[in-house]
């Protein structure tokens, strides 16, 4: 990912480019703390298994067509797994809906399969305890997607959807059967793949700098 992100500088930084990846070589990266104290990052192997962030805001204006709503939620979920054993867990807060939840089989809530802007098939009900959402005009829903569903399952090319933004969570009511509110769920950045860019990035820079004193 970093090399990546690297990739996406200006020529002219090639050569910052050129030693962070020599740096990398290494199992450890030593940075130099103002303090003088020592800080090394490890960089452990790939693995297969991952946790990856998600989040999504439900507004009347992202369905299609738009919803003139003041009804609005917010979601967070969080993914787990590896290929063949996904497991995507959610909570969705909503509130101010015009009408209550239709029930599951007439409408109900549920993730959808399409990027922004489009509308797509049904690839997941939402799973609370019976349902216990339907009927309401706010409150919150918490349930997971896993690879072992008995009905609509979370395949890998699923998750890749996941993963891609191109899911969304939809919320159908009495009054707009096609959906009242709907968030895009999109990734949230790694707090730590952040700081450990930073910190290459001023390692680098901190190199450099010796390198033109000599």
């Amino acid at each position: 990912m970093l090399f990546q992100l690297f990739k996406t500088m200006n020529p002219h930084h090639h050569s910052l480019l050129t030693l962070v990846k020599g740096i990398l070589k290494q199992k450890s990266l030593a940075v130099t703390c103002t303090s003088g104290m020592a800080l090394a990052l490890s960089f452990p192997l790939s693995t297969n298994a991952m946790v990856l962030n998600f989040q999504a805001d439900l507004t009347g204006d992202q369905e299609v067509p738009p919803v003139l709503t003041t009804a609005q939620g917010s979601a967070e979920g969080t993914l787990t797994g590896a290929p063949g054993s996904y497991v995507f867990t959610y909570e969705i807060n909503y509130s101010g809906l015009s009408s209550p939840i239709a029930p599951i089989g007439a409408t109900g809530g549920h993730i959808h399969n399409a990027p922004a802007g489009f509308n797509g098939p049904i690839v997941h009900i939402l799973d609370t305890d019976f349902f216990d959402y339907t009927g309401t005009t706010e409150g919150t829903i918490i349930g997971d997607w896993r690879f072992d569903d008995a009905t609509n399952p979370l395949t890998d090319l699923l998750a890749d959807s996941l993963k891609s933004g191109n899911l969304y969570f939809n919320l159908h009511t009495e009054n707009f059967n096609g959906g009242e509110i709907r968030g895009q769920i999109t990734s949230v950045p790694e707090p730590n793949a952040l700081l450990g860019f930073g910190l290459l990035a001023g390692t680098a820079f901190g190199f450099r700098k010796k390198q033109r004193q000599r």
